[in-house]
């Protein structure tokens, strides 16, 4: 073929000429190739044109030599890195045509806020560190870090943010260092698994995995018997069940009332008798799961708001 640049779209451009729709390897013996002057078969008596073998240098041989110095240009003074405004990333997102998780992803690592005073008085909020608590959390997309209020008076205000991040003893340890948390000193929440790596705990199905008493989860014969469990020891590593620093003390810690619900209701069911009105009230109120699933506590949404 002999290719050269098309002059338009609609006759003379052998790509938009050729119809390939309901194309298959079946039928594909029916195509029809288009015979246009931009993309011309070759025949007897048209000279082909060759490439040439070395360009041409076309400088001139009275033109003086480039230094290399350009006087428009001008060094950086510092060698601090140049921040690139909101602005300008949601144009190169838009350019490149990304996701939103791509999006995220083109950013960096870790985004944090370090000056949290700061951060409140462009808010207009009078800061005081005793009336917010820090909130920590991960999901399958992002791990992040929140200040909320104490009595709800003011929206929650992210100062911690990552999608590479996963949270382990590791993360959380960098985390509270970015955000200088022993300037602040806030009560923290979490689930159960970010205090124990908060505080140095083992992690997974322990023998010991509770940070205020000795509770033995092994036990399971005294665990409907026994009331009192031996008060925990102090959190030193080498001892029943600490294996890192902590990294926050634990009086600051507050329990998270959602996973005490969840975890007293999972444990007033199983310690009912299967064979009881009680149980056989909770498979009529439930219908649409079997008994085994009522059996193990096995609830979504909707059925977690009926039961409470």
């Amino acid at each position: 073929m002999i290719w050269r640049e098309p002059s338009n779209h609609s006759d003379d451009c052998y790509f938009c000429s050729l119809n390939v729709h309901g194309l298959n390897a079946k039928n594909r013996k029916g195509i029809l190739y288009p015979n246009i002057p931009s993309a011309m078969r070759p025949v007897p008596g048209i000279h082909i044109p060759k490439p040439t073998e070395k360009l041409k240098d076309t400088s001139s041989d009275s033109e003086e030599e480039d230094d290399g110095s350009d006087d428009d240009f001008n060094a950086a003074e510092s060698n601090d890195p140049q921040l690139f405004p909101q602005s300008e990333l949601n144009d190169l997102v838009r350019d490149l045509g990304l996701s939103k998780n791509s999006a995220e992803l083109l950013d960096v690592d870790l985004v944090y806020c370090s000056n949290i005073p700061g951060l409140m008085a462009q808010f207009q909020i009078e800061y005081d560190a005793q009336e917010f608590r820090l909130f920590v959390d991960s999901c399958k997309r992002s791990f992040k870090a929140v200040l909320l209020h104490n009595v709800n008076k003011y929206t929650s205000k992210s100062v911690g943010h990552s999608v590479h991040y996963k949270e382990c003893y590791e993360n959380l340890a960098i985390i509270l260092n970015k955000l200088k948390y022993k300037d602040h000193m806030w009560t923290i929440c979490g689930d159960l698994k970010v205090i124990a790596n908060l505080l140095g705990l083992q992690g997974g199905n322990t023998k010991y995995p509770c940070f205020l008493c000795e509770w033995d989860s092994r036990e399971r014969s005294q665990h409907w018997i026994k009331r009192e469990w031996p008060v925990g020891e102090k959190l030193e590593i080498g001892s029943k069940y600490v294996i890192e620093e902590a990294l926050v003390d634990r009086e600051t810690i507050l329990l998270p009332p959602l996973h005490i619900k969840l975890g007293l209701r999972k444990q007033f069911v199983k310690a009912l008798n299967k064979e009881g009105r009680c149980f056989k009230h909770f498979i009529h109120a439930f219908p649409g799961l079997s008994a085994t699933k009522v059996k193990e506590c096995v609830f979504v949404g909707p059925d977690i708001r009926i039961f409470m």
